[in-house]
């Protein structure tokens, strides 16, 4: 009788590179060199707040980070600033802009939901939301500017 060969599966995850998030998409720590203005430096003072946290919240508000606590009505306020100060304005329309924070506010909110997933669904929920990153920035870069290069966001 003719002993069977076992067959080995091998699994390979096709996606293996979203594990992380590309260096590129991701968060980044600057230095910046701002012009404070005296009115604002005495403000903050007059407040006991530092202009450093100031713009930070801002950042991390206008942004729809998962990273910072502010209410719905802080980032509504933040978005509103933005879109009145044209920011943006003519490379997309002020309804696409809007679309953006819709569609970051989303991306927010599906993170809310990893609470209690086991260890193999977080992997794949975190390679999913990476390769939605990625391309969520591609489909509005390229929509009104630049086809294909990409790499100026290093810049920013």
């Amino acid at each position: 009788m003719k002993k069977k060969k076992k067959t080995k599966i091998v699994t390979v995850d096709m996606y293996h590179k979203y594990a992380e998030i590309d260096e590129m998409y991701s968060s980044k720590v600057r230095e910046v060199n701002l012009d404070i203005p005296s009115n604002l430096r005495m403000l903050c003072a007059i407040l006991d707040i530092k202009v450093e946290k100031l713009l930070n919240d801002f950042m991390w508000m206008l942004s729809y980070s998962h990273h910072n606590s502010a209410t719905p009505k802080q980032r509504k306020i933040a978005k509103k600033f933005f879109l009145a100060c044209k920011y943006g304005q003519p490379l997309y329309t002020k309804k696409q802009i809007k679309q953006m924070f819709d569609e970051l506010k989303a991306d927010r909110k599906i993170r809310k939901t990893i609470d209690g997933m086991d260890h193999e669904d977080m992997k794949l929920f975190w390679k999913s939301n990476h390769m939605y990153v990625q391309h969520w920035f591609k489909r509005w870069f390229e929509k009104n500017r630049h086809k294909g290069d990409i790499s100026i966001l290093e810049e920013h």
